[in-house]
């Protein structure tokens, strides 16, 4: 399934149910692909890059803690909505995407307070 939305960063998101594991991929503007999985976050410089057997265009991946795993919906996966640099999830989970980072937090209002971070991928 692929949802669209008008957003300044995210250009795609695509969930694939199919795989071994369930993962969302969100392509940027820039062309840079945020995979997300139930147990973590990966950042790839493209989506071609995600297949590569020596990991050359993997920019940056962070493991999430057992208790803070991320849920999905069989039909449209972890993502709920997008818009600019913020990525709704299942369970009220929240991604704030700025220049420098990725982070993840337990809530939407956690994202708004930049507080309770659950991890965060480096983006400089």
């Amino acid at each position: 399934m692929i949802i669209e939305g008008s957003s300044d960063i995210i250009v795609r998101c695509e969930f694939f149910a199919d795989a071994s594991q369930p993962c969302q991929y969100l392509t940027f503007r820039n062309g840079f692909v945020l995979v997300l999985g139930p147990s973590f976050m990966a950042l790839y410089k493209s989506q071609d890059a995600i297949n590569d057997p020596l990991g050359n265009g993997l920019k940056a991946i962070v493991d999430l803690p057992a208790d803070q795993s991320l849920s999905f919906h069989k039909d449209n996966g972890f993502v709920t909505e997008f818009s600019a640099g913020f990525v709704g999830l299942h369970a009220d989970k929240a991604i704030l995407i700025t220049p420098n980072d990725i982070q993840l937090f337990p809530s939407k209002l956690d994202a708004l307070h930049n507080q309770n971070e659950i991890a965060r991928l480096a983006l400089a």
